[in-house]
């Protein structure tokens, strides 16, 4: 983000920090908890966020050079990610044109040819089917017409965006609106690809995405893990269309930093602050000192009680040296997923799970989201924007 925009939200946070915390929303909002719960309204999520909506897949450092590849299953629909000969993004359904087998396992790597696993109709990096196993026997076939189904797929700002569905070019920076600004300022073509996990969770993709959308929290459930770190009760709000950024005030790098007696300029943005961007329709954008972290939540098939996270980890060139250097055991790719599991897994989701039991047994008809959690009511009225679906309001304070 620009230098003037770090400086307010610097201000807002040391303010905060000192007076107490800003309260952002106009009145505390009821959520239904069959939002969580109904096969139907899953049905047209999946349809309209999942295949219907560019979607922020990565970074570009996914596909570091060319002839690299990413094939990728977490959207619901298998999907295969090239950098090609020239350099370009690309992506395609990852189903051979001969009998719909998934042509590449998930995974990433480096290859020239694809050769599918069922018959070994062989496809290139650009898509087009090169090869046709016994082709004297097979009978005529026109190569050129039965190429992978290729998929909308634009690279900007150092990320990565696919449409699970063939149609018109994506438009990164219409995607983003305001927050194309914050993406460009972030170095994220520098960024290195660390490594990534898949979690597995018993609720509604809505609910994983809830737990990334406030810190009241902190003290209470993260008082082992986070609570030392980052201030509870304390985060910025800016609103950028259906998405959202709110950014957390680092307690060391506050405390590390003489904001009383340097300058606003010469304060480190970025080990001060944890900033946290929900990137719609269903993608957590973190911004740590040392790494960049994409979370992209999903339904888990068509139980509105499953989700799946696919969380990878970008770092820093100089992070990457550290986790390079055989002598280094302060910071690992090891720890760093074991302390994300040890927040996210065991205390936000594991939460989280019992919220789902909640809802599935009727014992309620709503949740509550305080004046101080404004995020959540913005996270839910996005999807419901985006299905057409009235808006949660606020009620008077």
């Amino acid at each position: 983000m620009r230098t003037e925009e770090r400086h307010r939200l610097l201000g807002i946070l040391k303010h905060g920090l000192e007076h107490g915390g800003a309260v952002h929303g106009d009145g505390i909002v009821r959520s239904p908890l069959k939002d969580f719960t109904c096969p139907e309204l899953l049905a047209d999520e999946r349809r309209v966020f999942f295949r219907e909506t560019p979607l922020l897949m990565g970074l570009s450092a996914d596909l570091p050079e060319n002839g690299t590849y990413w094939a990728d299953s977490q959207t619901g629909l298998a999907i295969l990610m090239t950098r090609d000969g020239t350099g370009r993004f690309r992506a395609f359904a990852n189903s051979c044109r001969h009998r719909g087998a998934q042509v590449v396992p998930d995974g990433r790597g480096k290859r020239a040819r694809f050769p599918c696993p069922f018959h070994a109709w062989t496809y290139d990096s650009g898509g087009d089917l090169i090869a046709v196993s016994r082709a004297d026997r097979f009978g005529d076939i026109d190569k050129g017409q039965h190429g992978l189904v290729e998929l909308p797929a634009s690279e900007r700002h150092g990320t990565l965006w696919v449409r699970p569905t063939p149609g018109a070019e994506i438009d990164v920076d219409a995607c983003l609106g305001g927050l194309a600004d914050d993406m460009a300022h972030w170095g994220l073509p520098e960024q290195v690809y660390a490594g990534s996990q898949v979690l597995e969770a018993r609720m509604n993709w809505k609910l994983a995405i809830d737990t990334f959308g406030e810190n009241y929290h902190f003290d209470i459930l993260h008082r082992e893990t986070l609570a030392s770190d980052i201030r509870g009760n304390l985060q910025t709000h800016d609103v950028f269309g259906p998405h959202y950024r709110m950014v957390f005030a680092s307690i060391p790098g506050f405390e590390a930093t003489d904001t009383d007696a340097s300058p606003v300029g010469e304060w480190p943005f970025r080990s001060m602050t944890l900033s946290v961007y929900f990137v719609y329709p269903g993608t957590i954008f973190l911004v740590t000192p040392e790494a960049v972290h994409v979370v992209r939540i999903f339904p888990d098939g068509d139980d509105p009680g499953r989700s799946r996270t696919a969380h990878s980890i970008y770092v820093t060139p100089e992070a990457k040296a550290r986790l390079d250097d055989p002598a280094e055991t302060e910071w690992t790719l090891e720890g760093s997923f074991q302390s994300f599991n040890n927040v996210v897994l065991e205390e936000d989701y594991r939460t989280a799970e019992a919220t789902q039991r909640t809802a599935e047994a009727g014992v309620l008809d709503h949740i509550l989201f305080g004046r101080n959690e404004p995020a959540l009511p913005h996270y839910h009225n996005a999807h419901r924007r985006g299905l057409g679906r009235p808006l949660l309001q606020a009620e008077s304070a």
